[in-house]
């Protein structure tokens, strides 16, 4: 399976870059569970579905990433794996180089 780069946000706010097997079972790896998307132009933000019910610690950072970079209203729990947009077949991509500034930027 191919590998994508990838940025792990944590609860406490750090943040990583990281090279991630492009598959369920890795997305799953790093968000403990289940996975839900949280999809913009320039990436998704993956979450544990479940990170509300199991009472995981909020996330501000990817929080803030996901409404005010991917336009969406959410709050997220649990660690946030955050990936380039789907490429015309569906898969995930290496998150954008802006992103990863982004993050370098707001950390």
């Amino acid at each position: 399976m191919a590998t994508i780069q990838a940025i792990i946000v944590e609860t406490d706010g750090t943040f990583r870059e990281t090279q991630i097997e492009n598959s369920l079972g890795a997305f799953q790896a790093v968000v403990g569970g289940y996975i839900e998307g949280v999809f913009g132009k320039v990436g998704t933000v993956y979450v544990n579905e479940e990170g509300l019910l199991r009472s995981l610690p909020f996330n501000p950072l990817a929080t803030l990433f996901a409404n005010r970079i991917l336009e969406q209203g959410v709050r997220l729990h649990g660690a946030a794996l955050l990936v380039g947009p789907a490429d015309t077949d569906g898969y995930d991509t290496d998150v954008r180089p802006a992103v990863v500034d982004y993050f370098t930027m707001e950390g």
